[in-house]
């Protein structure tokens, strides 16, 4: 089965800073997949190229079989590939209900989208009770459930995510980490998950790519890659008996 997203060879630069050196990699409709990865190592760079925000210097995107990369975000979401950025980009002065509303800005069926706006509140009903709040008066784990609903409001096939755990407490990270589930089950929304808790991203995902300086060192499935000692070790915290300094990766690719 043709991934519903794929990228070639690509390649971005920030200034003469060589930031993603020839990313290729290739998402299934309908699954649950992360890239994890140190910080700086170009994790968001991917998501905020495929979501249109970055052009890329070479290489390309392609959505659904068509190449989407250069194209005017709005036109990508059009599409339907919403993200949901790091850091919880909300609108301070406008209340809930508003900046739930803000994420339909593409779409002309009124009716369709009030009926979007409850389902939103049934998968995070303190969003219901704070309607008519102003959104910065929200806790941090309640601004990152208004940010999801906000990006869900454009129906999206796939949806963006960066980093949604954090400067989270665990009870919302645990919230958040199952309501992310059961969009991908109930909804059957393709997820690309970006993450700093491994953790929790290996156990939502069903397969991983680990990106080092820029590079995709290894890509396999999520429970391959808890296996694999150096993820154990650099990821997940566990060291084994008798070793001593840096691991070498070795690189595995098994997805075609």
């Amino acid at each position: 089965m043709a991934p519903i997203l794929e990228t070639k060879n690509l390649e971005v630069s920030y200034g003469p800073v060589n930031v993603t050196k020839g990313i290729s990699i290739g998402i299934e409709e309908g699954k649950i997949v992360t890239i994890l990865g140190a910080n700086g190592s170009g994790k968001t760079t991917i998501l905020r190229t495929i979501s249109g925000i970055i052009v890329p210097d070479k290489g390309t995107v392609t959505y659904k079989g068509k190449a989407i990369q250069g194209m005017e975000p709005e036109e990508i979401v059009k599409m339907g590939i919403s993200q949901v950025p790091e850091g919880r980009e909300i609108f301070h002065d406008l209340s809930v209900y508003k900046n739930i509303l803000m994420g339909a800005f593409t779409r002309k069926d009124k009716k369709e989208v009030d009926k979007d706006i409850e389902r939103m509140y049934s998968y995070f009903p303190l969003l219901k009770e704070r309607a008519n709040q102003y959104a910065d008066t929200l806790s941090g784990g309640e601004q990152q459930m208004l940010v999801i609903a906000r990006a869900l409001m454009s129906r999206p096939a796939m949806l963006l995510l960066d980093e949604p755990s954090l400067g989270l407490a665990p009870a919302f990270v645990k919230k958040i980490f199952g309501i992310i589930r059961q969009i991908n089950e109930e909804e059957k929304t393709t997820i690309l998950l970006v993450e700093q808790n491994a953790k929790m991203a290996l156990e939502l995902a069903s397969h991983g790519f680990i990106l080092e300086v820029g590079r995709i060192v290894m890509d396999d499935s999520t429970e391959e890659l808890r296996k694999n000692p150096d993820v154990q070790e650099f990821y997940l915290g566990v060291r084994e008996e008798g070793i001593r300094g840096t691991r070498r990766w070795k690189k595995k690719k098994v997805w075609r």
